[in-house]
């Protein structure tokens, strides 16, 4: 029976004009025909590079768009927000790309790049901003290859894409070195905290402290001198992976923060950048039912910062009734967050937070369920890790209340002590 071509399938089935079951991650159709199942979401399409040829049709919509055809992939990060989805897979990629290269820059694209970010696309930062500096940095490129290829391992339980990823992720870190000599500074930058994003969603210890690298470069002065959106996503990336990561050290930020690094260019997600900023705002008035997902995940971070007060600096034992109070409600905001909401990207720490808190078995087990949950949405090493560590973590509690009453543990120095590495809270 025929149908008309689908507009919600897969990228495969919709080039096909055959009709999607829109399984995740890769549709029934594919997977029964053993074809490359190309994922779902947006594709970003940018200029095609000088000497390509283009049709009447195509080249009329380029000449609306900017005047400035001849140059390859040169339009200021406002105009990328705005291009028409829906291309080629080769337009965001150099011509002299393979086609596994290919492959593996279009699941970023469509589906990495919404899995890290909290804003949807085509708004999705990562796209607007990093997407269109592939054509320029064979660093950034091949650390986005490494990513794409880690997470095709896992989705696949293909070792040989494990060893692709190493493969790509040497060629990054060798590329890197030229990067930094003789490419612009937000090249170098964005590649240093793709690179840190990597180690943190894959669980790769290489002991490489990529926010100092990333503080070289911002204190050359060059990258905060300029005033434009990738620049600020940039900086303000660093100040978010920087302030988490010194929370899983229990140290001081690298960066001096102050508050002027815009959290993916979310007025309403400032609050996120600090722990310190978010546990000194009021609640939001308003109930449950009206709030957005936004909303409760500002909620979670607020109570979560709360329990992370009583914690660290009170210096106060488990269980307190103030700390469970905030318990209680900041699992429950997360709980009101749907799991393929992309405000899930940001939930890891007041998850962690409140679930190393928590005491009564209910909430343990939500706990479990959520992290599984994560888990199946996005196959993210880190997210099997987190739950690891929140086991043990509630083992070391429970044995030392057992004894004494009370717990004073330190979940983050728990970690440190019992698995000798940080805690995965990006």
């Amino acid at each position: 029976m025929p149908f008309s071509r689908t507009r919600t399938g897969c990228f495969t089935c919709r080039e096909d004009g055959y009709k999607c079951d829109e399984q995740k991650p890769f549709c029934g159709r594919c997977t029964r025909l053993r074809k490359t199942c190309k994922g779902y979401g947006v594709r970003l399409k940018w200029q095609a590079p000088q000497g390509v040829p283009k049709s009447k049709t195509s080249r009329n919509k380029q000449q609306q768009r900017s005047s400035s055809g001849a140059k390859a992939v040169s339009t200021s990060s406002s105009e990328f927000s705005s291009l028409v989805v829906r291309p080629d897979p080769s337009c965001i990629v150099p011509t002299d790309a393979n086609s596994m290269n290919r492959y593996l820059l279009n699941h970023w694209s469509t589906t990495l790049a919404t899995m890290v970010s909290m804003v949807s696309a085509p708004q999705n930062p990562f796209l607007v901003h990093l997407t269109p500096m592939i054509s320029h940095s064979t660093a950034l490129r091949a650390v986005l290859c490494s990513i794409a290829a880690c997470h095709l391992a896992i989705l696949r339980h293909e070792d040989s894409l494990h060893t692709l990823a190493t493969r790509h992720r040497l060629v990054a870190v060798s590329s890197l070195r030229q990067t930094i000599q003789t490419e612009s500074p937000e090249l170098s930058l964005a590649t240093i905290l793709m690179l840190q994003v990597s180690e943190r969603l894959f669980t790769m210890d290489s002991g490489v402290d990529h926010l100092s690298g990333a503080k070289a470069i911002i204190s050359q002065g060059s990258v905060n001198m300029r005033n434009d959106s990738s620049t600020s996503f940039l900086l303000g990336l660093c100040s978010y992976h920087d302030i988490l990561a010194s929370v899983s050290r229990g140290t001081s930020p690298v960066f001096e923060f102050n508050g002027k690094f815009p959290i993916e260019g979310m007025e309403s997600m400032k609050e996120l950048t600090s722990v310190l900023r978010i546990a000194s705002l009021n609640a939001l008035d308003q109930s449950d039912d009206v709030m957005s997902d936004v909303e409760h995940t500002v909620q979670a971070y607020i109570h979560a910062a709360f329990i992370y007060l009583h914690r660290v600096w009170h210096n106060e034992g488990a269980p307190h009734f103030s700390a469970m109070k905030h318990t209680r409600s900041c699992l429950a905001h997360l709980s009101l967050v749907p799991v393929d909401s992309p405000l899930v990207s940001a939930q890891v720490w007041p998850l962690w937070t409140a679930g190393c808190e928590s005491t009564d078995q209910d909430q343990r087990q939500f706990v479990r369920v959520r992290v599984d949950s994560m888990y199946e949405a996005r196959h993210l090493p880190s997210l099997r890790r987190i739950k690891q560590d929140i086991e043990e973590v509630w083992k070391i509690k429970d044995e030392q209340r057992n004894l004494i009453g009370v717990d004073n543990v330190d979940c983050i120095k728990a970690i440190l002590r019992t698995r000798q590495r940080e805690a995965d809270l990006a």
